[in-house]
């Protein structure tokens, strides 16, 4: 199913006199961004799409999953991928990028980052969180279990108590929803909770969630059992980050330069794309509504990129 945004009237945009038009390329043809089932992945591209739609763009949204949109960016089906988690990627991806089909972009500025997660109020229970040492000593966690990734989904959590010695059992979450709801509901109660938990995801903006930092990961770390505060095991150390990249089919440039230089500069950060992404799933609102807000509000934003991707 396909959505098309036409372009909109500009608000405290001057758009570029005529010996400059030509640096916006085509404005007939929709530039189609691929939205791609996640909620916090139809923000971003929602959150370009406004600003290519302020631009005087048309923009179109074709929905496509993770393993099939590089093939259909390949066949012409769409222009611009917005949040392409790299490791995750399928190959066809990086061979597109080698053969010069598909062109990077650069960081999209969103964080993918896994560790134990607990309620802000625990900050106050145990002095000196979140480094994970202030975990040991902390008369409030005693007996707490700890709640994992679901068990099909081989958490981390029992390897990382493991070898860093905490005193805690560890139990797998019967879902995904189980996850959240435990952190929900220690949030509300003033309960002790650590959970397995990741951003971005509505949750951290709804409960205030806060990470347990631990030890900066190495590849020494998953190697060595000598590397980190655990002479004895390795695994001692947190989980490595991801950053979210955007990418453009060759001849984007080309065929709409303006677009091109907004896109390259164009980055929300996690804590932005985690406010709307609550807006969404916990107030039951829609991303194209939050992304025209996001527009609205947040002019002083998005318009230097527009200011600068013109001025090329």
């Amino acid at each position: 199913m396909r959505s098309t945004i036409r372009a909109m009237a500009l608000t405290g945009l001057t758009l570029p006199a005529a010996t400059q038009a030509a640096e916006i390329g085509d404005t007939d043809t929709a530039i189609r961004l691929a939205l791609l089932p996640e909620t916090g992945a139809q923000i971003s591209a929602h959150l370009a799409g406004e600003v290519l739609s302020a631009m005087g763009y048309a923009v179109e949204y074709v929905e496509a999953d993770q393993m099939r949109v590089f093939s259909d960016m390949r066949q012409g089906r769409i222009d611009v991928n917005v949040e392409v988690w790299e490791a995750r990627a399928p190959r066809n991806y990086r061979d597109m990028i080698l053969d010069g089909d598909l062109q990077d972009m650069g960081e999209l500025g969103v964080t993918l980052s896994e560790g134990l997660a607990y309620p802000a109020h625990m900050d106050a229970t145990c002095p000196g969180l979140p480094a994970w040492e202030a975990l040991r000593d902390c008369a409030a966690l005693s007996g707490l279990t700890v709640v994992d990734y679901p068990e099909e989904w081989e958490g981390p959590a029992a390897g990382i108590i493991e070898a860093l010695g905490l005193p805690f059992e560890v139990r797998p979450a019967a879902s995904e929803a189980d996850l959240s709801q435990t952190l929900t509901e220690a949030s509300t109660s003033g309960d002790p909770a650590l959970v397995m938990f990741w951003r971005p995801h509505w949750a951290v903006a709804a409960q205030d969630l806060r990470f347990v930092t631990l030890p900066t990961p190495e590849a020494a770390c998953y190697e060595t059992p000598s590397w980190g505060p655990n002479p004895d095991l390795p695994g001692d150390c947190g989980i490595p980050s991801l950053e979210a990249v955007k990418t453009v089919i060759k001849g984007t440039k080309i065929k709409w330069p303006a677009a091109w230089y907004m896109l390259e500069d164009f980055q929300i950060d996690t804590e932005t794309q985690e406010a709307l992404m609550r807006a969404v799933e916990q107030d039951g609102r829609s991303v194209a509504e939050v992304a025209a807000e996001w527009r609205a509000a947040n002019e002083e934003t998005w318009q230097p990129v527009v200011d600068a991707a013109l001025a090329q």
